[in-house]
C-alpha cells in the first residue's frame, strides 16, 4: 500500500466494488482541498505535507486508555477500533437489538455510506478508498445499554481510516459515545448514521487525540420524518482537529441538536464544521458552539444552514461563542443562513471576548484567588452549553474532560 503525503498517491492501491472504486478516482482527480478552497481557508492542510505515513492495514496491540474506563462508568458496550481496525473480539455479546455487519461485503451499504457521506469530500473519497476497516450497525428498537466506540492506536507513522454505518430502524432509540485516543499520524474516521421514522439518537464525540495527531472527520447524518438527533462534540486533543458534520432533515418534525465546544491550548488548531440542510418544512435545528483557547491556540467555527424552497415552518438557530484566554490566540466564526422559503423563524450569530473584568474583580474581592475565580467563569461559560445535553451519563463524560482540560491549564474552580 502506498505511503500517504499530502496528495497520496492511490493508483496503485487494491480496492474491490464500484463504490471504493467510485472513491479512489474522486480522490484521484480532487487530492487535498488547497487554500483557495473556501470552506477549508481557515484550516489549511500544511501539517500533513511533512508527513509520510501509511494506511494501516492490521490491528496491532494497544494500550486500553480512558476510552474503556470511560465506557465502563457508562455502562456501555465498547467497541473498539485500533489503527482503524475493528477488534472482532468487541463484536461479542453486542446488546440486544443491536447487530452488525462488514461493510467491506456489503455493497449496499457502500453505497448508503456514500450517500450519507458529506459530498465531494476529502475525508468521504480518502478512507471510503483505503477504509482500513468497515463496520456496519442495525439498530432495531430500544437498546437497553449505551453503545461506545474507541478509536485507538499508537503508531505515529500510520493513518487510521474507519468507516461506520449506523442505521436506526423506525422508532428506534439508542445512547451512543464516540471515543478518540489514538496516536496515529492522521485519524481520518468517516461515519454514517441513518435515522429512520421516529428513531431517535443521543450521542457524544470526545476527540482527545495525540498531541501530534491529526483528526480530520467527516460525519453524515440523515433524518426521516419526526426522527431525532441529540449530538454533542467536544475536541481537547490532536495537533490539528476538523470535525464536520453533514446533516439532512428529509421527513417532516425532524430535530437536530448539534452543538459542541473546542478547547485549544499551545499552537493547538480546532475546526467544528456543520452543514445543516433543512429539505423539508416542519423541522428544527438548533446549534450552540463555545470555544476556549490560551496560548497561540486557533478555533475555527463554520456552520451553514440551507433551507430549501418551500421548506416553510422551518426553525434553524446557531450561535456560537468563544472566550479567550490569551491576546494571541484566535478565533475564526463563519455561520451562514442559506434561506430559499419564506416561512421561517432562522438566526445566527456569533461572539468573541475574554473573561468578564467586572466578574472576576467581583470574585477576586471575596477572597478567591485569581486562577480559581478564572476557572469558575469558564466552567460556568462551559457548563451553559453542556447543560443541553439530556442523558446524565453523556453529559458527566463531557463535564470530566473539560475539568480535566482545565486542571492541566492550571486552572481549578475548587482551590485544591
Amino acid at each position: 500500500m502506498p505511503a500517504l503525503m499530502m496528495q497520496p498517491d492511490l493508483s496503485n492501491l487494491v480496492v474491490s466494488g464500484p463504490v471504493r472504486n467510485a472513491a479512489r478516482t474522486a480522490w484521484q482527480q480532487h487530492g487535498w482541498p488547497g487554500p483557495r478552497v473556501e470552506s477549508w481557508r481557515f484550516t489549511k492542510l500544511d501539517r500533513l505535507g511533512a508527513r509520510d505515513i501509511t494506511p494501516a492495514s492490521s490491528l496491532s496491540p494497544t494500550t486500553a486508555g480512558d476510552g474503556l474506563a470511560m465506557a465502563q462508568g457508562m455502562g456501555a458496550h465498547a467497541i473498539r477500533i485500533i489503527n482503524g481496525i475493528i477488534d472482532p473480539a468487541s463484536l461479542e455479546a453486542l446488546p440486544t437489538g443491536l447487530t452488525a455487519g462488514n461493510l467491506h461485503d456489503d455493497q449496499d451499504a457502500q453505497d448508503a455510506m456514500m450517500a450519507l457521506a458529506p459530498p465531494d469530500h476529502p475525508i468521504s473519497n480518502l478512507s471510503m478508498a483505503v477504509m482500513s476497516g468497515g463496520l456496519v450497525l442495525d439498530v432495531a428498537g430500544e437498546v437497553p445499554k449505551s453503545l461506545a466506540l474507541i478509536f485507538e492506536g499508537d503508531d505515529a507513522s500510520l493513518s487510521a481510516h474507519p468507516v461506520v454505518l449506523i442505521r436506526l430502524a423506525p422508532a428506534a432509540r439508542m445512547v451512543m459515545a464516540e471515543w478518540h485516543q489514538s496516536a496515529v499520524g492522521l485519524s481520518a474516521p468517516l461515519i454514517g448514521l441513518d435515522l429512520a421514522k421516529k428513531a431517535s439518537l443521543d450521542f457524544v464525540k470526545i476527540q482527545t487525540e495525540d498531541s501530534a495527531t491529526s483528526h480530520l472527520s467527516a460525519t453524515g447524518v440523515l433524518l426521516a420524518e419526526k426522527a431525532r438527533l441529540a449530538g454533542f462534540s467536544l475536541s481537547v486533543g490532536g495537533e490539528m482537529a476538523r470535525l464536520e458534520t453533514h446533516v439532512t432533515m428529509a421527513g417532516e418534525g425532524a430535530d437536530c441538536q448539534l452543538s459542541a465546544i473546542y478547547l485549544g491550548r499551545g499552537r493547538q488548531h480546532h475546526d467544528i464544521t456543520t452543514v445543516l440542510n433543512h429539505d423539508i418544512g416542519h423541522c428544527t435545528s438548533d446549534q450552540v458552539i463555545r470555544g476556549v483557547l490560551d496560548d497561540r491556540a486557533r478555533g475555527v467555527y463554520q456552520g451553514k444552514v440551507r433551507v430549501a424552497k418551500d421548506a416553510q415552518k422551518t426553525d434553524g438557530q446557531q450561535m456560537s461563542r468563544a472566550l479567550l484566554l490569551s491576546r494571541k490566540a484566535e478565533v475564526d466564526a463563519k455561520p451562514e443562513l442559506e434561506i430559499y422559503a419564506d416561512d421561517v423563524v432562522c438566526a445566527h450569530g456569533a461572539t468573541v471576548g475574554e473573561l468578564d473584568a467586572t466578574q472576576l474583580f467581583y470574585l477576586t474581592s471575596r477572597g478567591i484567588p485569581e486562577a480559581n475565580a478564572r476557572a469558575m467563569l469558564i466552567e460556568a461559560f462551559l457548563i451553559d452549553a453542556i447543560d443541553s445535553v439530556e442523558i446524565d451519563s453523556l453529559s458527566k463524560i463531557l463535564l470530566n474532560v473539560a475539568t480535566q482540560w482545565m486542571a492541566q491549564t492550571g486552572l481549578t474552580s475548587h482551590g485544591d
